[in-house]
């Protein structure tokens, strides 16, 4: 019962911080694409702690789990204390969004090419969106600006959301 417990606490907790990093990255979409390496190092961190008390709480000790925990802890604190892995994290980010936007353009293309055979309107439109795909990958590496913003919004949400499932997962843990 006790474990039930301190699990639900860590859920809500976790959760309520992880809604306020969203609600800030949100308003700071520059500063959270920038900020990859810290973001990342917090999280690396928490989750480290998190799981090392998780797996310490529970009855039969997770020995697994806490070097999981503990190693993940490590990696977020020499993320957040090397300025050098910071940078090389944020600008890594900028180029690895246009490649990996570009290799699904081409998938897109490949698979639309296939769909022909079934569908003349359908693998059309696939190969189009594949297009788009690798025009939009150009633009991402030529204006790495533009998807510092792009990107940092999309990272802004998806901690939004996050945080929101996490508040949920507490509340489903307090009604059982």
């Amino acid at each position: 019962m006790k474990e039930k417990k301190t699990m639900h606490m860590i859920t809500w907790i976790t959760g309520i911080l992880t809604v306020l990093l969203g609600l800030y990255a949100v308003v700071r979409p520059m500063r959270t694409f920038l900020s990859i390496g810290w973001i990342l190092g917090t999280l690396l961190l928490v989750n480290g702690i998190e799981l090392v008390i998780l797996s310490l709480s529970k009855e039969k000790k997770e020995i697994g789990t806490c070097i999981l925990g503990v190693v993940e802890g490590l990696a977020g604190i020499i993320l957040l204390f090397s300025g050098l892995q910071r940078f090389l994290t944020d600008i890594m980010a900028t180029y690895l969004v246009g490649v990996s936007i570009f290799i699904y353009g081409i998938f897109q293309i490949t698979g639309g090419v296939r769909s022909l055979k079934v569908s003349k309107g359908k693998g059309i439109l696939v190969i189009i969106c594949g297009v788009l795909s690798i025009i939009v990958s150009m633009i991402a590496v030529s204006h790495p600006i533009l998807t510092m913003f792009s990107v940092g919004y999309i990272i802004a949400f998806s901690i939004l959301m996050q945080g929101i499932n996490m508040i949920v997962l507490a509340i489903n843990m307090g009604s059982k």
